[in-house]
């Protein structure tokens, strides 16, 4: 071919190209456009709106119906009310002040072209809007729908409520689904987590309200008005599309202000939260600016930070995320936190604002992804493995730390090891409760996009990343989408690896199976098929990379004849970030020794010791009157072995104890486990030796609190001593209380267990909670005590005066056991009637009850200790009155003894956020009993 002729093709070809290009860019979808007028009465907390939509048929089929999400006015089950009371234990707060409250959004009318159009509100939850069209919308014609409605505010916490001075609004108006080549999607409102799909949009926004108040909202202000009356009109607009429209308003807002090149990022703030406002400016600016190099540029002016009272740490919409007021008050040492928690919600303003996803089916595109690209801004900041904690050093030397990578792929371990994994594409409602889709779409998310990585590197990566926000503009994503973009930039098929890690939940754990002088044996136990590489050290010093496609379940590796290996290492750089089991990639094993000033239970979550090795731990340990030795030997996330030596200064005795547990048995939530001790001790016959053994099953994929006690089933094996928590660790409290243990020369089986539904931790004001036991005590492993007993205990919490938050918490508790002349119960003390000691009531038979009316003192106290740590935030009172009798073999013989008392209950928030607990304090007093004096009882938690 000649070269006139090639140039007269190129000039063909590049004529053709712009002739494309222009005639996509006429038939390019038109986003939709919302003209919303909307009056705020911010005393009755209600909203009277008109909303005018001009929507185009972007698609190649007629319409005669739209839909719209209405979620303000999802209709709630009884069953989804307490799963939301129980799981607000999870982010430590309670979400209703009030009660339960959901608000609403009432539909006035709707009518396009000056004709009342008909409608009807569908799904079982009561969000989708169907308004029927008068006339067929053809493809390319665009219609404007008009809709008069008005809005409910709920006092409860959230994206859409107020509390105090905020109010915060997301979704809070008729929004469209989406339509696209599968259809509308009308996604129900699922309870949890962000069920959202929405194309980017216009908007033009007249809000009315009193001139006092703050706003800070998506787009930016165009004009403020003054009116008569003491109220003021914002014209906000926005100039590209954004995915929703939100605001937050207080009438104590403060802001402040940074200004980059082509935006401005404000950072409102209540007052005593200035210094953690700037902090929020600058890590979202250092965040977009990260995001904008690799991504595309910021295009809107602004960008707001806003507090809210949310109840869990951030929360993404376009142009703004709120970010709970909790957050601000985090330690000093727990910055690094903030800005993860910052930089995860602006890192949305890209994966979910200007790239769309549809978040029900495919939170992958969003969570994952962000996820992954938040890690990389946190290492590229603070360092490869950067920790978390930035510890003073009043705590360094006593606290561990664990870094962001560490905690990415640790949630998705122990789901995987406890029988709780599952794929990570799937919808919303396939996840059993929110913290799996922690562990599941963010962790295990990130870890694929990060074994992408490894498998295409870097630079190919990068150009999938351009391809995917810059195609996808403003538009939505899907999965197809990106995947298809990744076979292209990587030049190679990539669909089994998504199709193995996105869509089953198979796993991968590559191990060394064998070493001989001759051969090394690798095998994968998990089913997932991935590349590997294993490093072999040999005593001279060389080394030998060897590389293993993994498409077969063993691999043989020759050793060079005459040579002896040092060191084995699979995948040495811990590119398969999922790999189950870390410590069976090496040969010999590895142990890490780590001394410590003071063991505590911390050294014991796998999280803050590394996942390749076994990890010794020892130190000195301290209890209430005794002062020891305490070691542990651990195999992360599979189980560990204790052992410890203390001298007790009250009973002058030295105690040795030996423990083992195993804690993922048959990939479930069950742990296995014994406990022996010996005490032996100066006193005459108060020598000790005995233990227990022990098969728990959570019920429940978590434990909201430190201090909860999880759903749960305990088998056990006493002898001379009694349950107590499942093991030293923190595989779950027990709460058998009012069994009497002699303690000497008993051997007893059992079984116990907590079932419930209540909330929130760790104050219910909703639910129920069941605790059964039964015990045998026989003549085996030494034990000359015969007897059984039963005891069931339901609790029952209830909110009598929402307004003012007064609760009335009851308890019924009834035991039982032969023979009729033991000992078997006691009903004193700070567990049962707390106007008697512990063993002034004695029986082999029991029943108790008790009543407490809690109401707050003082709420709000915001009484900050120790840099942020401790936070006294709510002073509560508590009368009580208990009645109850323990009995041998005559009913008769006894009477109803009765108590009354007061008490206090002082709720602590603990690092900012993280933990809640309550110390309690009581006052009791017998009644018709003059002999005896009133009695004092602390300890923490509510009594019951």
């Amino acid at each position: 071919m000649s070269a006139k002729i090639k140039k007269a093709i190129s000039h063909h070809l590049s004529a053709i190209s712009i002739l494309f290009i222009l005639v996509i860019s006429c038939f390019a979808a038109e986003p939709p456009r919302y003209k919303i007028e909307a009056k705020v009465d911010t005393g009755n907390h209600k909203i009277i709106a008109k909303q005018t939509v001009v929507f185009t048929n972007n698609s190649d089929q007629e319409l005669k119906e739209l839909y719209f999400h209405i979620y303000p006015h999802r209709k709630y089950t009884e069953k989804e009310i307490r799963f939301l009371y129980r799981y607000a234990g999870y982010f430590k707060v309670n979400p209703f002040p009030e009660g339960f409250q959901s608000g609403d959004l009432r539909i006035e009318t709707i009518s396009s072209q000056g004709k009342a159009l008909n409608y009807i509100i569908e799904g079982e939850d009561q969000t989708i809007l169907k308004v029927n069209l008068d006339l067929a919308l053809k493809p390319g014609e665009s219609r404007e729908i008009n809709m008069d409605f008005s809005v409910d505010i709920p006092h409860s916490y959230g994206r859409f409520g107020w509390h105090q001075d905020i109010i915060t609004l997301a979704r809070w108006y008729p929004i469209l689904s989406v339509f696209d080549k599968d259809g509308w999607h009308n996604y129900p409102f699922y309870i949890f987590h962000q069920p959202y799909f929405s194309d980017a949009s216009y908007y033009q926004v007249k809000l009315t309200l009193p001139k006092k108040f703050g706003v800070a909202s998506t787009g930016y202000l165009k004009e403020e008005v003054t009116n008569a009356g003491g109220t003021k009109t914002l014209n906000i607009e926005t100039d590209f599309p954004v995915r929703d429209f939100a605001l937050g308003l207080s009438d104590n807002f403060m802001v402040y202000s940074i200004k980059e090149d082509k935006f401005k990022i404000n950072a409102y703030h209540l007052k005593g939260d200035e210094a953690k406002a700037k902090e929020a400016a600058h890590f979202a600016l250092e965040t977009m600016r990260f995001y904008s190099q690799r991504f595309g540029e910021y295009p809107y002016p602004e960008f707001n930070i806003v507090p809210s009272y949310l109840g869990y740490g951030g929360c993404q919409s376009s142009n703004l995320i709120f970010i709970d007021t909790r957050v601000y008050k985090l330690p000093g040492f727990l910055d690094r936190y903030f800005d993860f928690l910052i930089s995860h919600e602006t890192g949305h303003q890209w994966f979910y604002n200007l790239i769309g996803s549809d978040e029900y089916k495919e939170m992958f595109l969003d969570e994952g992804m962000n996820s992954y690209w938040l890690l990389q801004y946190l290492e590229n900041k603070y360092g490869l493995d950067a920790k978390v904690m930035v510890l003073p050093k009043s705590l360094r030397w006593i606290m561990p730390n664990f870094s962001f990578r560490s905690s990415t792929a640790a949630r998705y371990i122990y789901m995987a090891k406890n029988g709780f994994d599952q794929p990570i594409i799937g919808e919303l409602s396939s996840f059993q409760e929110p913290s799996s889709i922690f562990a599941i779409t963010y962790g295990k998310g990130a870890g694929v996009l990060e074994m992408l990585e490894a498998i295409i590197g870097k630079d190919k990566l990068a150009k999938i990343m351009q391809r995917y926000t810059s195609e996808f503009r403003f538009k939505n994503i899907k999965l197809e989408d990106f995947i298809k973009i990744c076979n292209e930039e990587a030049g190679q098929d990539l669909n089994p690896f998504f199709q193995q890690w996105l869509k089953t939940k198979k796993t991968v754990d590559f191990a060394i199976k064998s070493v001989t002088k001759e051969e090394i044996v690798l095998e994968n136990r998990g089913q997932i098929q991935m590349p590997v590489r294993t490093k072999i050290v040999y005593a001279d010093g060389q080394e030998k990379i060897d590389s293993w496609d993994g498409s077969t379940p063993t691999k043989v590796i020759a050793v060079e004849k005459d040579k002896a290996i040092k060191k084995i290492e699979v995948d040495p750089d811990n590119s398969i970030v999922l790999d189950l089991d870390r410590t069976n990639n090496y040969w010999p094993k590895e142990l890490y020794i780590k001394p410590v000033p003071l063991y505590f239970f911390a050294y014991e979550i796998p999280i803050f010791l590394p996942r390749k090795s076994y990890n010794l731990v020892l130190g000195p340990s301290v209890g209430s009157s005794s002062l020891g030795i305490a070691s542990s030997l651990q195999k992360p996330d599979d189980n560990i072995l204790r052992l410890g030596l203390d001298y007790d200064f009250d009973g002058k005795a030295l105690e040795s104890t030996l423990g083992y547990e195993f804690s993922h048995l048959f990939n479930k939530q069950t742990a296995l486990g014994f406990e022996i001790f010996d005490y032996e001790s100066s006193k005459e016959k108060n020598d000790l030796s005995g233990g227990k053994i022990y098969l728990r099953h959570e019920l429940w994929p978590s434990s909201y609190g430190l201090f909860d006690l999880n759903d749960h089933v305990t088998f056990y094996l006493l002898r001379d001593r009694r349950l107590d928590k499942a093991s030293s660790g923190l595989s779950g409290a027990e709460d058998i209380q009012n069994n009497y243990y002699r303690k000497k020369d008993e051997a007893i089986f059992g079984i116990t267990g907590s079932l419930g539904c209540y909330g929130p931790y760790p104050d219910p004001d909703y639910g129920w909670k069941f605790m059964p036991t039964q015990e045998f005590a026989g003549h085996f492993l030494g034990g000359n005590e015969s007897f059984w007993r039963s005891t069931l205990e339901l609790n029952n919490y209830h909110l009598v005066l929402p307004k003012y938050q007064h609760k009335l918490a009851s308890r019924i508790k009834i035991g039982w056991g032969e023979a009729s002349d033991k000992k078997l119960f006691q009903l004193g003390g700070s567990d049962g009637l707390r106007g008697y000691s512990r063993k002034a009531i004695e029986g082999a038979h029991m029943i108790l009850g008790g009543l407490e009316y809690r109401l707050p003192l003082k709420s709000d106290l915001k009484f900050y200790l120790l840099d942020n740590i401790l936070h006294l935030d709510k002073i509560q009172a508590v009368g009580f009155f208990d009645v109850g009798k323990a009995w041998f073999a005559d009913f008769q013989g006894n009477d109803f003894k009765k108590d009354v008392g007061l008490g206090l209950r002082f709720h602590f928030d603990l690092l900012g956020f993280l933990e809640k607990a309550v110390l309690r304090i009581d006052v009791a007093q017998a009644l018709h009993e003059s002999k005896e004096d009133p009695h004092i009882w602390l300890g923490l938690s509510q009594t019951f």
